[in-house]
C-alpha cells in the first residue's frame, strides 16, 4: 500500500469536536436501498445532527455498505455531501470487511479502487488536525479476524511519527474491529493482529466499529497498555450470545447511535448521543468518558478496577405473573433497578435450568419499561420445572439477592 502524505489542518477554535459513527451498511443495490432505506435515514440523521453541532470532523470507522458496490460507496459519498457542502468539516473514513465483500460477479467491483475514486481519499490516511493525529487504517482484506497484517508496518510508520510529535495529547487510531479481548464485543468480533502494535503506544486511543454493541454499556470503554472505544452502529445493535432474546434482540434499528468528542488544551471528553427518528439526544449525558490534558493512560477506566466499585442490581421481592401464550410463557414483573442499568435477567428453575434474557437497554435508558415481558420457549423447560426466580443482572455480571418468583402455569403434555 501506498504511504499517503500526512495531511496537516489547522482550525481557529479553543474545542475541537468530532463525531464518530461506523457501520452503515447500506444497501448494494438502488433497488435495495428502494426497499429499505432506514440506515440511509439514520445516515443522514447522524451527519446533520454533526452539521448543526457545527462539528470540525467526522470520523467513519467502517462498513459503509452491506456489499463493497460503486452505488453503496456512492451513497454515501451524496450523503456527506447533502450535510456537508459549504462547511470546512473534515471527514476522515477508512473501510470495513463487508466494503471488501460482493454478492456475485454483478456486484464485484475492485473495491479499494472504487473507494478512492468515490469517496475521494486513501483507504490509510494520516491527518494531524490543531496538533492531534487521527490516523484512519482501513483493513487490507475482507477478514473477520486477521484483516490488518499486511497494514502493520504502514500503521507503524505511523504511529511512530505521531508518538514523537504527541507531546501530552492522545494519538487517535481508527480500525474497523477493535483489537480482540478488549472492549465489550471484542472477545467474539475483535482482530487478532492489532494487540501487539497498539500494546507499545500508551497514549494510543482506539476507536472502532464492526461489533455493533451498545456504547450504552460501559465495558465500551478499555484500558490496558492503550485504551478502546466500540462505537456501536449507524444500522442495528448487535448484542452478545447466550441470551434467550437472541443476539439482534427487538426494535434495534429504531436507536443508532454514535459518539462526539470534545478535545481542547485540558479536556478530553467524549459524549454518548443516539440518532433516533423522533428526535436527537446524548445518552447517559451525567456521566460521558473524559481525561484531563495532558493526556495520561492512568488506568481509570481498566475494567477491574471498576468491576471491584460495582454495586450489584436490585430487584423487588414480587410475585411475577406467568401465562402460557401458544408455544412460550411470558414473565411479567416490575423492572429491577441498578446504580447503572439492569443488563439482563435470569431466570431459574427449581430444577436448575438456567435461562438470560437482554433488558432492553439498548434502545437507550430513559426508553427502559418500568415493567418487563420475558418471553421464554416451552419446549426449553424439564417437566420437572414447576416454579421459576427471576434476577436482575448488570453488565459486569453481578446479580440481584432479591428476585420475582412464580409458579410455572400447567403446560400442554408433549
Amino acid at each position: 500500500m501506498r504511504n499517503p502524505k500526512i495531511q496537516r489542518i489547522s482550525i481557529d477554535t479553543p474545542l475541537l469536536k468530532i463525531g464518530i459513527i461506523s457501520d452503515t451498511q447500506l444497501p448494494p443495490t438502488r433497488s435495495g436501498l428502494k426497499k429499505k432505506d432506514t440506515y440511509l435515514q439514520s445516515l443522514r440523521r447522524a451527519l446533520s445532527a454533526y452539521r448543526e453541532m457545527q462539528a470540525d470532523m467526522v470520523l467513519f470507522a467502517g462498513d459503509i455498505g452491506d456489499l463493497g458496490t460503486r452505488f453503496a460507496f456512492r451513497t454515501y459519498r451524496r450523503a456527506l455531501q447533502e450535510a456537508f457542502d459549504g462547511t470546512p468539516t473534515v471527514v476522515q473514513t477508512i473501510l470495513g470487511n463487508h466494503d471488501y465483500w460482493n454478492k456475485s460477479f454483478l456486484t464485484a467491483v475492485p473495491h479499494r479502487y472504487a473507494f478512492r475514486r468515490i469517496i475521494g481519499q486513501s483507504p490509510w490516511t494520516h491527518y494531524v488536525v490543531n496538533g492531534f493525529h487521527f490516523i484512519g487504517a482501513s483493513p487490507n482484506c475482507g477478514s473477520m479476524t486477521a484483516g490488518y497484517k499486511k497494514v502493520l508496518p504502514w500503521l507503524k510508520e505511523a504511529l511512530d511519527t505521531a508518538a514523537a510529535e504527541s507531546d501530552g495529547k492522545p494519538i487517535f487510531v481508527m480500525t474497523h474491529n477493535q483489537p480482540r479481548d478488549t472492549c465489550y464485543g471484542a472477545d467474539e468480533w475483535g482482530d487478532d493482529t492489532l494487540d501487539e502494535l497498539f500494546s507499545q503506544y500508551p497514549n494510543l486511543i482506539s476507536f472502532s466499529g464492526h461489533s455493533h454493541y451498545s456504547i450504552l454499556d460501559e465495558r465500551s470503554v478499555w484500558q490496558g497498555k492503550y485504551t478502546v472505544f466500540s462505537t456501536q452502529s449507524l444500522s442495528y445493535t448487535e448484542l452478545e450470545t447466550g441470551k434467550i432474546n437472541g443476539t439482534i434482540p427487538p426494535n434495534t434499528e429504531e436507536t443508532p447511535m454514535g459518539f462526539l468528542l470534545e478535545l481542547s488544551e485540558d479536556t478530553f471528553r467524549l459524549r454518548r448521543l443516539c440518532f433516533a427518528e423522533n428526535g436527537v439526544t446524548e445518552e447517559k449525558p451525567d456521566c460521558p468518558w473524559e481525561f484531563p490534558m495532558p493526556y495520561q493512560n492512568d488506568g481509570r477506566y481498566a475494567f477491574d478496577k471498576r468491576k471491584a466499585a460495582n454495586r450489584p442490581p436490585e430487584m423487588r421481592a414480587q410475585t411475577a405473573q406467568a401465562v402460557l401464550d401458544g408455544g412460550e410463557i411470558r414473565f411479567t414483573f416490575d423492572a429491577g433497578a441498578d446504580d447503572d442499568f439492569v443488563h439482563s435477567y435470569k431466570v431459574v428453575t427449581n430444577d436448575g435450568k438456567e435461562f438470560l434474557f437482554f433488558s432492553d437497554f439498548y434502545n437507550g435508558l430513559t426508553r427502559m419499561r418500568a415493567r418487563v415481558t420475558l418471553a421464554l420457549p416451552v419446549s426449553q423447560l424439564s417437566e420437572a420445572s414447576q416454579s421459576v426466580r427471576i434476577y436482575a443482572v448488570d453488565s459486569w455480571g453481578e446479580q440481584s439477592v432479591d428476585f420475582a418468583e412464580t409458579v410455572l402455569p400447567q403446560r400442554p403434555e408433549k
